[in-house]
């Protein structure tokens, strides 16, 4: 898989399609449930955008990405899978379009939830408290918490688990 732009015959990336390979992956899991936590994995070691009102660079201390309220009220941080997902109402919210991995919005994520593509078919939301379940059940690089990731072998394959 790769993370160019599905493109329509008109040469304009069909919105209805995966852009990304997450999205390939959540689409997969959309129609699977028993996929749910490789979606979750994918999400975790993929790059994603939030979106700031301010520049975020690498002196930033403190960034505030644009929070949105779910339909219970609660707090929840936009994020896109595509800088195409970002719809332009939030754009001229916060116009700064920054790319992170997955595992570092949840690990620096309190109190709040996240919201993946708001608005679009190839989204998902997770409240606060699933936050902190991720937290819990993952791993950084989506592997399953005080699992180790395989080694590789010597001839490219992973060990045998013993």
């Amino acid at each position: 898989m790769s993370d160019e732009p599905t493109q329509s015959p008109a040469g304009t990336p069909d919105p209805d399609e995966p852009q990304t390979h997450l999205e390939t992956v959540l689409q997969e899991g959309q129609a699977d449930e028993a996929k749910a936590g490789q979606v979750i994995a994918t999400f975790l070691s993929e790059e994603v955008f939030f979106l700031s009102r301010e520049q975020v660079t690498e002196e930033t201390e403190n960034v505030q990405p644009l929070l949105l309220q779910n339909k219970d009220g609660e707090p929840v941080i936009a994020l896109f899978t595509h800088v195409n997902r970002i719809p332009e109402t939030y754009i001229a919210e916060a116009p700064f379009a920054v790319r992170v991995v997955g595992a570092a919005v949840i690990d620096n994520l309190s109190g709040a939830g996240l919201v993946l593509n708001p608005g679009h078919q190839l989204g998902f939301e997770i409240p606060a408290d699933g936050v902190e379940a991720i937290k819990r059940d993952f791993a950084p690089d989506g592997s399953p918490a005080g699992q180790a990731p395989a080694e590789p072998t010597d001839d490219g394959g992973t060990p045998p688990v013993s």
